[in-house]
């Protein structure tokens, strides 16, 4: 991959002072040629490649720890391109110093953010964190256009949850039925409504993350979580994890053993069609109930833990609503 933006040619018969000149190199005094000194410099100035080529790089790098999955990166990029086409950038023919520029005398980001959303440019900026700086320095391309990028952002609005009885009462009739109509939509069900998973988790979910602790706790691991690090162990209601269970075939298989599309599209229809769930993100819809319904029984730390949330405040946001006052006589 070329990742200049001009080629830089030499001549094939330079006439250069060969007289050797002493440097100081990591393993002692070396004497080197002029004609060295020369290239060595050239290829020391900072690169600035092409955007699309600079994108693809992020893409198929792989950082030493704590690596993206492809699809984040992938998401991250599409976020990105969207943000620079919108500002007017075309990114097979500029460069990445066309990261530093504006827009109406406002930086990409933040007129992005105030004339589009914050969602696209808190997925895109992700492409400079500071690991990713420090691999770009390493691959000698200059990372001042990126300082932009840096702004802070609003947290993600978390609106209350605010559940419809009725509504969870019908949700729970008809996912019910799929048990004798199809097993692995029903287990869906199960994970998001009984377990509290997301559908990303749902797709990953094995049977072998179904485990007991060391004090015979019902839990579940889930692997690469939204919250950050590897693996996160979060406690599960014991009746819909023995529930789960009993469908088991081995350790090795996932539990839903279906294409994405009946995650993501088929699963989805037969909420907003049976159940009449009206939310944009009908699966959600379904955790947000168990994330009600283990308030009922326990506390906000057991809800936020089940729920694998970065923080008890997350969970307040969404769940606290008003309390249950107790009377004084």
């Amino acid at each position: 991959m070329n990742i200049l933006t001009e080629t830089t040619t030499y001549d094939t018969n330079p006439r250069m002072n060969t007289s050797p000149i002493r440097a100081v190199l990591p393993n002692g005094d070396k004497l080197i040629t002029r004609e060295f000194s020369t290239i060595s410099t050239e290829i020391a100035k900072p690169l600035w490649p092409i955007i699309k080529d600079f994108l693809w790089t992020y893409e198929i790098s792989r950082l030493s720890s704590a690596n993206p999955r492809d699809d984040t990166k992938h998401k991250n990029v599409t976020s990105m391109q969207r943000i620079l086409i919108r500002s007017g950038i075309d990114i097979e023919k500029c460069d990445i110093r066309h990261f530093a520029g504006s827009v109406g005398n406002r930086c990409i980001p933040e007129w992005y953010c105030t004339t589009w959303n914050t969602h696209d440019v808190r997925l895109a900026r992700s492409i400079f964190s500071k690991r990713w700086i420090m691999f770009y320095r390493s691959q000698n391309i200059d990372v001042r256009p990126f300082a932009n990028w840096n702004l802070p952002l609003a947290g993600p609005k978390a609106e209350q949850f605010n559940p419809g009885f009725k509504e969870e009462e019908r949700i729970n009739q008809r996912c019910k039925l799929l048990k004798g109509t199809d097993t692995n939509m029903y287990l869906m069900y199960a994970l998001a409504y009984g377990l509290g998973l997301r559908s990303s988790e749902i797709k990953r979910a094995k049977w072998e993350d179904l485990i007991l602790d060391g004090v015979g706790n019902r839990v579940i691991a889930i692997h690469n979580p939204k919250s950050g690090g590897k693996i996160q162990y979060r406690p599960s209601d014991p009746a819909w994890w023995d529930e789960i269970m009993s469908y088991k075939t081995s350790d090795d298989d996932l539990i839903v053993p279906v294409q994405e599309d009946n995650i993501t599209r088929y699963f989805p229809q037969f909420l907003r069609r049976e159940c009449g769930i009206k939310d944009k993100n009908p699966v959600h819809r379904l955790r947000k109930f168990c994330g009600h319904r283990v308030m009922q029984g326990n506390d906000i730390f057991a809800a936020s833990r089940v729920l694998g949330h970065s923080s008890v405040e997350m969970t307040s946001r969404i769940y606290s609503g008003n309390p249950t006052i107790a009377p004084s006589f």
